[in-house]
């Protein structure tokens, strides 16, 4: 349910730090999606991952379609579906197939990925993945929109005319939500009038103490530009945060603290260059550099995330704070929240999404 006009979802990326227990963290995932559609969440928000415990969902339509059975109302979030990793036309028949079995509940997240053995194991160029994301996403959005299309690109060619099938139930297509840390990421949205997907650890990652008056000018220059687009106001903004309330601040981060600097860490590992490829790859400049300065500079020890608002972990009067905060200064029209970060216990989670509905959202 909405309160004040803002929705909340809940965000999962099936980290798995111990697989000999992968079938019961699985069990504990699908546990907590139905937790928050009988609390009143709006969204559950899921991501895909590949050769690696920081996230072991490798293909999102096929947990997507497992999660449209096991529910009834609530939305399901792709954060994200990886452009480059899939021929466009198998992604547009499957997730329009997950639109239609969810009647209708589909959220489609969409970007091009960022960790270099990914791309590696797929033996996909990382260069190219822009490329490679704008030529899928047209293919895509017309697969849905046109009875029969056709298409040449430099890495995709629909050489004849061809009907996907079945088409999505949303018209003329699911929403669509780019994820957007970079210029180029917000240019893309604005022209294309999608919503925008945006995350706190990365934008965090990226510009340090200085993340949020980053963000804030991000979607200044974003609203001059999808209105020079032709595209009115009103889109929504997804922000994702790591969070976790507590019935006292030293409660909640005594459970959270070693999650997040868990997963800092391996965020670190898998994004760093691979060997002969350097530190940096061509379009992921900004990112890659700037991660690394954030690493060295000591920036992504939780004391500094806490402090600089990368992750929400407290009581709730700290958290209501917090989100008030992002929700003045960004126009977020959803919050996505992020309980279990690092294979915690699912039902520590599960008791801080209860306090969060019950102490924290319906105040911000």
């Amino acid at each position: 349910m909405a309160f004040n006009g803002t929705k909340f979802g809940v965000f999962s990326l099936s980290q798995q730090p111990d697989q000999a227990t992968r079938v019961e963290a699985f069990d504990g995932d699908f546990r907590q999606f139905e937790l928050a559609e009988e609390l009143g969440y709006d969204t559950v928000w899921l991501a895909e991952h590949l050769f690696s415990t920081y996230g072991v969902v490798t293909s999102t339509q096929v947990l997507a379609a497992a999660v449209a059975e096991r529910t009834k109302t609530i939305d399901i979030g792709m954060a994200i579906v990886v452009i480059p990793f899939n021929h466009p036309l198998r992604t547009a028949s499957d997730f329009a197939l997950v639109d239609v079995l969810s009647h209708g509940r589909l959220k489609f997240g969409v970007g091009r990925a960022y960790q270099p053995h990914e791309f590696a194991g797929l033996d996909i160029p990382m260069d190219q993945s822009r490329e490679m994301f704008t030529e899928g996403m047209e293919i895509i959005t017309k697969a849905w929109t046109k009875e029969k299309m056709s298409y040449f690109g430099r890495h995709w060619r629909v050489p004849i005319e061809t009907e996907v099938l079945p088409k999505p139930v949303q018209q003329p297509h699911p929403p669509i939500y780019q994820a957007s840390i970079s210029p180029e990421s917000y240019e893309v949205a604005a022209r294309n009038g999608w919503h925008l997907q945006l995350a706190s650890p990365f934008n965090y990652r990226t510009y340090r103490e200085r993340w949020m008056d980053e963000l804030e000018v991000h979607l200044a220059d974003f609203e001059k530009r999808r209105a020079h687009y032709g595209h009115p106001p009103g889109e929504e903004r997804m922000l994702l945060t790591p969070f976790f309330v507590a019935e006292s601040n030293e409660e909640a981060i005594e459970i959270y603290k070693p999650r997040v600097e868990w997963f800092y860490a391996k965020v670190s590992a898998n994004q760093a260059g691979l060997p002969g490829q350097g530190d940096v790859v061509k379009g992921y400049e900004l990112g890659m550099s700037e991660g690394k300065k954030t690493r060295e500079m000591g920036y992504l020890t939780f004391d500094k995330l806490r402090e600089h608002g990368a992750c929400v972990v407290g009581d709730p009067d700290y958290c209501v704070e917090r989100l008030r905060e992002m929700k003045r200064r960004f126009g977020i029209t959803e919050f996505t929240l992020w309980f279990n970060m690092a294979g915690i216990d699912g039902e520590v989670a599960e008791r801080s999404m209860r306090l969060a509905m019950d102490k924290v959202l319906p105040r911000v």
